[in-house]
């Protein structure tokens, strides 16, 4: 199998070399008289590095691991080549899936659009790890980042320290944007970090994926992110 390693500092190294070429340079870039338009220049910057990373990520997923084979289910898990295949936990098999994985021309859910495969000849794209393959693809299509996460739910006090915000000592990630929902019961849309902001000493209930003692949420109340 290949194994592949994405050159995060290759990344940023290009995103300032096409922002150079655009003419956002040291000079006028960084150095102006105005220390807002700086920090804003600092930012876009910065914005546009991460762009950068997340496109060579997603170009390069199906340069990860390979594997060909009949899919296979036995004892609970889904195979290829005897190689056992991590798909997600439960609560994610039980969502309707965006592609049409089987090809019987219905979007289902995730558990029976994989069960449709059975059998047949898969491609199967991911990352190998500890003898199995967390997918990435399946017959080219994208399935979901080949990382593993733990879904959870959690009631507690949100509390901010140093600008971030935490539920039962699991720092809350979110999203930068405007906010879909009005989570506060303030009345307005505002940033994700300003409804934060609003619940700030308040029991909530959060659920989302848990990624190294970090909570990426799905829901704020039932409300969905």
């Amino acid at each position: 199998m290949k194994r592949y390693v994405l050159g995060i500092g290759l990344a940023a190294i290009i995103a300032i070399a096409v922002l150079a070429q655009a003419g956002f340079g040291i000079k006028n870039g960084f150095f102006g008289n105005d220390s807002h338009e700086k920090m804003k220049n600092m930012q876009r910057l910065l914005r546009h590095a991460k762009n950068m990373r997340a496109r060579a990520m997603y170009r390069n997923l199906l340069e990860m691991d390979r594997e060909e084979g009949i899919l296979s289910y036995e004892n609970g898990a889904f195979y290829v080549n005897d190689i056992p295949l991590y798909v997600g936990d439960a609560w994610w098999l039980n969502h309707t899936i965006r592609s049409d994985y089987d090809g019987d021309g219905e979007y289902e859910l995730i558990w029976n659009e994989l069960n449709g495969l059975i059998g047949s000849n898969v491609v199967i794209n991911g990352r190998y790890d500890d003898g199995a393959i967390i997918v990435s693809h399946i017959n080219g299509m994208f399935f979901r980042m080949p990382v593993i996460a733990t879904f959870v739910s959690l009631n507690g006090e949100i509390k901010k320290v140093n600008q971030s915000y935490f539920i039962d000592e699991y720092k809350i990630i979110l999203p930068n944007r405007m906010a879909r929902s009005d989570y506060d019961g303030d009345g307005k849309l505002e940033r994700m970090h300003m409804e934060l902001d609003g619940l700030v000493g308040s029991n909530v209930t959060i659920d989302g994926y848990i990624f190294n003692d970090k909570i990426r949420p799905l829901h704020i109340n039932g409300i969905a992110c």
